[in-house]
Order: structure tokens, then sequence, then C-alpha cells
């Protein structure tokens, strides 16, 4: 146990999110200030009120998605996540991030 608390306040310290804090589009996202337009905030998350997704911004948001507050925003069925390294087989690098065309 002490193993995986010294990790993760590691990982924190240099700013790389545990696995479980990933981040790919999706119809609920982690609050982060206001909440991105087509959202209501529940609790400590932002839920899709219109069937879009959103992606946390980090710089430009990629082809299909527009800025909106702290967050990318894209239609239903859009698809983004972070790029750690190279994307998945059927995902292409844009930017920060890795989408489906």
């Amino acid at each position: 146990m002490r193993i995986f608390i010294v990790a993760s306040a590691a990982l924190l310290a240099f700013g790389t999110a545990p696995a479980a804090y990933a981040q790919s589009s999706g119809t609920e996202v982690a609050k982060d200030g206001a909440c991105p337009t087509g959202f209501r905030a529940s609790g400590s998350k932002c839920v899709s009120s219109s069937g879009k997704v959103a992606i946390v911004k980090l710089g430009s948001c990629p082809k299909g998605f527009k800025a909106s507050a702290n967050y990318c925003v894209g239609d239903k069925g859009a698809y983004a996540e972070v790029r750690s390294g190279s994307c998945k087989n059927g995902l292409k690098t844009a930017g920060k991030y890795c989408i489906k065309d």
C-alpha cells in the first residue's frame, strides 16, 4: 500500500494523472469551472443535456470540436482522447489529441 501512495503522489507532483484519470471525450466530464455549452452541473461533474461530448481543453481544440469554457465540445458520436505517445489504430493525431475521423 505504501508504494501505491508514494507512486500516486509522485505522479501528481509531476502533473501526470494516474490511469483512472485518463481523458477521453464523453457525455460526462469532471467539472473544471463553468460547464461547457450544452452541459449542466451535477455535483463534481458536467453532464450533457444535448447528447454532445466534451473533453478537457489543452490548447487548440481538435477538428470537429469547439472551445467552450475549459473544454472542447463535439457533436454526438465525435471522439477525442488526450494523446500520450502514438494514437491507437483507428485514431489519428490532432495536436495534443487523438481523434476518430
